[in-house]
């Protein structure tokens, strides 16, 4: 994204009396839920037996579908405070979904054999692909209470909107701006430093990195990459779903281990946009949409796929790091 980070590693060594815990065991029960196979949601509809991974739209969807299903161009929403430049709104148009990963509630991925990571994968291709249709795709995973999950079922959410979302905005102009002085791909350039520097990997096979990243922010935060450029998930070869359900299932292990829990933390794909042309001028508004998208914008050759972790985790299974500063 540009942003700088103090790195302080010094400060581990300072004397503690803040919050302290003992070991426990934050594991995934068997119970049942709302996401469960046959159970009645709170909108009354009933889910089906499902045997694998189930995706339908979700209840309480913070992006909808605009009038139109498109969204509405700067200056159309009727509320008053669009008078006055401070106070601005537009309308926030997309879809949401919730994907389980297994039927099972006790299952999270570390514990799913690779087959089943690998249909997990698959789905998120295929959603990654069906979703093209809106300017961006954001698959992401909020594992456990302590990141806000509100379901201890295994599963995660796609959000498709018909804007670009802050931080991808953030890397998309940072990677294209690296890409225009280097002709090379930002995060394909840096792997290639990592994989010779070695300090900083986790896990590594034949097409897939985990590492911690040199501007990591986050204890234990990691950062996936492809070693080969691709844009989107659904552009993944059977070779490359394979070697990533594998990947994922050895770190994702390493977390759980660490602390001897099931580990939270929160996850996102970062895939190339759907950039989208249209006729239609490009606005000065600050939080890009589809309407300011243009044929000169479509290439995306500078974007890299690649996934965050952000565990909240500091020293035990239950001391949570707040992300504290002097500002």
């Amino acid at each position: 994204t540009g942003e700088w980070i103090i790195v302080s590693p010094h400060r581990i060594s300072r004397p503690w009396g803040g919050e302290k815990s003992s070991p426990s065991n934050q594991g995934f029960t068997k119970i049942s839920s709302y996401l469960s196979p046959g159970a009645t949601r709170s909108n009354g509809a009933v889910n089906p037996n499902y045997t694998s991974t189930f995706v339908f739209p979700n209840d309480f969807a913070a992006l909808v579908p605009g009038h139109t299903g498109k969204c509405a161009p700067p200056g159309t929403c009727k509320a008053a405070e669009d008078k006055d430049e401070l106070f601005q709104s537009r309308e926030a148009a997309g879809e949401c979904h919730v994907m389980c990963f297994t039927p099972h509630s006790d299952l999270s991925l570390p514990l799913m054999s690779e087959e089943d990571i690998q249909t997990v994968i698959r789905e998120w291709m295929r959603l990654s692909d069906q979703l093209k249709h809106n300017l961006y795709v954001q698959i992401f995973e909020n594992k456990g209470a302590m990141v806000g999950c509100s379901n201890s079922h295994p599963h995660c959410q796609i959000w498709s909107s018909q804007f670009m979302p802050y931080l991808i905005d953030l890397e998309s102009k940072n990677q294209k701006e690296y890409f225009r002085k280097h002709n090379v791909p930002l995060l394909v350039r840096y792997l290639e430093r990592e994989l010779q520097d070695g300090s900083r990997i986790v896990e590594q096979s034949e097409h897939w990195v985990a590492l911690v990243p040199y501007w990591a922010k986050w204890p234990f935060e990691l950062l996936g990459l492809p070693t080969r450029h691709v844009l989107k998930l659904c552009h993944l070869t059977s070779e490359e779903v394979v070697d990533l359900s594998m990947t994922m299932k050895r770190y994702l292990t390493r977390y759980d281990n660490l602390f001897e829990c099931s580990f939270p933390y929160s996850m996102g794909w970062h895939e190339a946009p759907n950039m989208i042309p249209n006729d239609k001028p490009t606005s000065e508004d600050p939080s890009p949409d589809i309407h300011d998208v243009t044929p000169e914008s479509c290439d995306v050759t500078h974007w890299q796929l690649h996934a965050h972790y952000f565990p909240p985790l500091l020293r035990s299974s239950s001391v949570k790091k707040h992300i504290a500063g002097y500002e």
